[in-house]
């Protein structure tokens, strides 16, 4: 028979959990309506910067103009089999857990992006909602490659993936198999950094999960992953627009939860470098409106540029953070519901082993009055 006190201790403990469980549901719900307000105040802005980016890319066409920041499919395509850069991934994740699967979806498609092996069909140009205007999954844009061939990006990720390999079995004493997998090889902490991947995380849990794989973390930022600012997108900006420059890397991708509902999110990639002129002009091909620029349409270009890459960044934040927030609510909600279930068991478990010690007793008594007549 149950003990009647572990039972009550038990009880106690479970009713401990849920007043943290609940207190923490009702923080993250008051936190998520001030980040669910901030995102729709962005709202306008980052489509009014996008409105301005399409009118502005359709204006140049049929123009002779070279910028470090916007190719053509074909210069794309001529970069990519050159390998002349690396590629750069910021992952925006959570500072804390708590927050049921939010992490675990991002990681999820940054390891689908980062790993792509080129099987997935092309999507086209999705201008329904409001930061997609030039979004294109990462088949769409670095997947291209010649007929039985592999990707320059897929050439160095198996390369890199074999030198990890082999440092791990050299760590075990050379008796390791060669079917090694890239995610066992990669759990050893002082691996190599992967060849031609760099990340720029948000979120300790990013940086964490990524750093413990292998991956070379070139900028990290931690405790903001609830409360976003302009400040450090526009941070996260000027250094990836540097090392672009620079030619350090060729390509940037931008990985986070895209908040639609108090009870959804949906993790989400886009290319932010470079911008795709064939893309824009398709999607400008409609626009009949003619505008006069002062000083002139490339001078605002080059000033917009930098602060059109921020307003995406910084409005990928702010759906982290109402994404986070809301998973959290909707986790630490199913947690205090689950607990409230679990004591009234307990509380129907102990009901039933205290009447059956007390019908025990009296069975003990009237035996004892039967044996004494």
């Amino acid at each position: 028979m149950a003990n009647l006190q572990h039972i009550r201790r038990r009880i106690k403990s479970v009713k401990n959990i849920q007043k943290i469980t609940n207190a923490m549901d009702m923080i993250a719900r008051s936190r998520f309506n001030a980040a669910r307000e901030a995102l729709l105040s962005n709202l306008p802005y980052v489509a009014k910067t996008k409105e301005i980016m399409r009118r502005v890319m359709s204006q140049m066409r049929g123009q002779e103009y070279e910028h470090p920041f916007i190719k053509t499919r074909d210069e794309l395509i001529a970069d990519q089999q050159e390998g002349a850069g690396k590629f750069l991934f910021i992952v925006i994740a959570s500072d804390k857990g708590l927050a049921g699967s939010f992490s675990s979806n991002v990681f999820k498609e940054a390891h689908d992006t980062i790993e792509y092996d080129g099987t997935s069909e092309s999507s086209s140009l999705d201008d329904d909602d409001d930061e997609n205007f030039h979004k294109k999954n990462f088949d769409a844009l670095k997947g291209i490659k010649p007929a039985g061939k592999r990707t320059p990006k897929q050439q160095r990720q198996m390369s890199a993936t074999a030198g990890v390999a082999r440092a791990a079995s050299h760590r075990s004493g050379g008796g390791g198999s060669s079917s090694t997998t890239v995610s066992e090889a990669r759990e050893y902490h002082d691996a190599d950094y992967i060849d031609g991947i760099e990340l720029i995380t948000v979120g300790r849990k990013a940086t964490t999960h990524f750093r413990q794989r292998g991956y070379k973390i070139i900028k990290s930022f931690h405790g903001i992953s609830e409360r976003p600012q302009y400040k450090y997108a526009k941070e996260i900006t000027d250094l990836v627009m540097e090392r672009f420059e620079s030619g350090e890397i060729i390509d940037v991708t931008l990985i986070y939860n895209r908040f639609k509902s108090a009870i959804s999110c949906t993790p989400d990639n886009v290319t932010l470098l470079p911008i795709v002129t064939d893309d824009y002009a398709k999607a400008g091909a409609n626009l009949k409106e003619e505008y006069i620029y002062e000083p002139d349409v490339v001078s605002i270009l080059n000033d917009f540029l930098p602060r059109r890459i921020a307003t995406r960044i910084y409005g990928a934040m702010l759906h982290s953070a109402a994404s986070e927030l809301s998973s959290r609510m909707n986790a630490m909600s199913n947690a205090t519901d689950n607990a409230q279930e679990l004591v009234g068991r307990l509380n129907l478990f102990y009901n039933k082993v205290r009447q059956a010690g007390i019908t025990n007793e009296i069975n003990e008594i009237v035996g004892g009055a039967n044996a004494l007549e």
